[in-house]
Order: C-alpha cells, then structure tokens, then sequence
C-alpha cells in the first residue's frame, strides 16, 4: 500500500495532506521494527516499541514540528530519518545508515500515524 493523499493547496505543511511518493506503509513498519526504533520510542504498531529515551510517537502524521523544530513536511522527515545528526548536531538520535528508500517507506509509515 502507497501511502498518498492530496494536499488542500499548494504549499500546504498540513502533516495530514502528504503525499509519499513511492512510500509504503508495511516495508516502513517491519524497517522501523528491525532498525531497532522501538528502543527510544514508543510507537504504534511495532511490537515492544517502548523505550523512552525519544518521544512517543502517536499521531506523528497529526504533527506541526519534527525535532522540535523542522516543518512536518515528507522531504524533512526523510532527511531526519536518513541522518539526524546532519541536521541537528547535538541530537540523541543516532544516523543508523538509512537509505533513501528505506527513509521514504519508514516515512509512509510515520505518516499514516494519525488520530
């Protein structure tokens, strides 16, 4: 499954109207699963997704903010995903060598997080 909606206009950061070229849902949960993400956060749908190092993950495609600071938009979250380090140095987010696919299908899934 593609995860895919239509934005209300163009420009929208509406977390809620993205659009994830080439993103699936189900490789980007059984990644986010084997890349061991569950260990810092919380995150639906991945089993013993309980750590508490990073924040919760519920409803991220409800979002306003990545990080505390980046626009909720997928090029963003791609790009934080894929290194996060590169974008804010002093995070406690490791870079664990995600690829742009991989980054596109986790973002999919991230995404189709919503209340």
């Amino acid at each position: 499954m593609v995860a895919m909606s239509l934005a209300c206009s163009p420009g929208s950061h509406d977390p809620r109207n993205v659009l994830v070229p080439g993103g699936n849902v189900q490789r980007g949960k059984k990644l986010i699963g084997r890349m061991g993400c569950g260990a810092c956060h919380v995150i639906p749908g991945i089993r013993a997704a309980r750590g508490r190092v990073g924040p919760p993950l519920y409803d991220f495609g409800d979002r306003v903010f990545i990080a505390g600071e980046l626009p909720n938009t997928p090029a963003n979250l791609m790009r934080w995903i894929e290194n996060p380090p590169a974008v804010k140095p002093h995070t406690a987010m490791p870079d664990l060598g995600v690829t742009k696919n991989q980054a596109r299908d986790m973002t999919a899934y991230l995404y189709s997080l919503r209340k």
